[in-house]
């Protein structure tokens, strides 16, 4: 059953209700799922997703996007399927249908079969997301250049950010067993759910993955990256301040974002919330990101939450890192590495107990903001991984 309840809008500080509103105006429909974690949690973060999630599937009203409806949809299930995600396939499986994603595909989805009755460019979309969503967290050069080809740098950033938001949304939505509502239900044609099958991940179910090490030669980006105002038409020229304007200046990750330049801007702003302006200690939120970075085998992610980690004790980074035991290192944080782990490992959801845990130390809100942290470390990991942009190397500079 859901562990959050729906945040009445009257229930909110005044000064707040305006997000509330901004949600339910951007989306057309009531406050639901993502929003409803969001909500709980920050009224302002809920209202700067729900504007970046409407480039990606704005339901018949201005389709923003240039990625084909199929592609993204695609995406959807394939993507519910890596993740465990029932919401996420309740919300998306109609929309694919209807965009011509074949029944017999997304039956073979959900049972975990190789999916038949493909296109070739189903087919390149599903090979994408699946090395993206797996073993290393990278997408192999042949993959990668015939992606190019098809959809150009802009259709290809927006499909890597399209997989990315899927995350983002995806494991704040676990994290709280979000469902549909009936009212939800009764607007979608019949549609068989997603089973989640295995459980939440436990220390007794293997030995820590170790993070591949930062290596001595610099990672080549597999597209042009847009540093500054000239590298962009006027037209778009106001984006890269919108960016600016919320970290300092253009970070890798976001110079490659910046092909997508309306995109770009909307990720910046959500991270402006996610990073700083969060209810989460400094600690808290840096091992939050440590995590994420670590389990998706992000060294630019990983670099940037270091570098935002003063107040966590140097060993228990160090063995995070390596792969080792952190049980005597964790101490008061042992709630929020379970957490965080069983988002991004195992059956990508949170035992009850630890769930338990995590809301006696932190709260609701805070426990919505570590899973919707962790979830945006995700998205940029995905991105960056994808793109192999290099880590930023200059602690001084916030890189995601």
């Amino acid at each position: 059953m859901a562990r959050l309840s729906a945040v009445e809008r009257d229930a909110l500080p005044e000064e707040q209700r305006r997000f509330f509103d901004a949600v339910r105006w951007i989306r057309r429909r009531p406050v639901s799922g993502p929003f409803i974690v969001a909500m709980n949690s920050s009224p302002e973060l809920a209202a700067r997703i729900a504007h970046l999630g409407h480039y990606f599937h704005a339901r018949g009203q201005a389709d923003e996007s240039i990625l084909p409806m199929r592609g993204r949809s695609s995406v959807s299930v394939i993507g519910s399927r890596a993740l465990d995600a029932p919401y996420e396939w309740a919300a998306w499986i109609n929309w694919a249908l209807e965009a011509s994603v074949p029944q017999e595909t997304v039956d073979d989805v959900r049972e975990g079969r190789a999916p038949r009755g493909l296109t070739a460019e189903d087919r390149l979309v599903a090979d994408f997301c699946t090395q993206l969503f797996s073993a290393d967290h990278r997408v192999r050069d042949a993959t990668f250049d015939a992606a190019l080809a098809r959809f150009g740098v802009q259709g290809l950033v927006e499909l890597v950010v399209t997989i990315g938001y899927f995350a983002m949304i995806a494991l704040p939505l676990n994290a709280f067993e979000m469902e549909m509502s009936a009212e939800q239900n009764s607007l979608r044609k019949p549609f068989a759910p997603l089973p989640v099958g295995g459980k939440p991940w436990t220390d007794a179910d293997g030995a820590e993955r170790i993070l591949p090490p930062i290596s001595g030669s610099v990672a080549v980006p597999r597209v042009p990256l847009l540093a500054s105002h000239d590298d962009v038409p006027p037209a778009h020229q106001h984006f890269v301040d919108r960016i600016v304007l919320t970290r300092g200046w253009i970070s890798g990750a976001f110079q490659v974002l910046l092909h997508t330049p309306d995109v770009a801007a909307r990720i910046a702003n959500v991270g402006d919330q996610v990073l700083y302006r969060s209810v989460l200690a400094p600690d808290v939120q840096a091992l939050t990101g440590l995590v994420a970075a670590r389990e998706l085998d992000c060294n630019y992610a990983w670099d940037a939450s270091v570098a935002r980690a003063a107040k966590v004790e140097f060993r228990l980074i160090d063995a995070l890192e390596h792969g080792r035991p952190l049980t005597a290192l964790a101490g008061g944080h042992q709630a929020l590495l379970d957490f965080c782990r069983q988002l991004l490992r195992g059956n990508h959801h949170v035992s009850e107990s630890v769930y338990q845990a995590v809301l006696k130390q932190f709260g609701v809100q805070a426990a919505g903001q570590i899973a919707v942290t962790a979830g945006y470390v995700a998205m940029m990991s995905l991105i960056v991984n994808a793109f192999e942009v290099p880590p930023v190397g200059d602690a001084s500079k916030p890189a995601l």
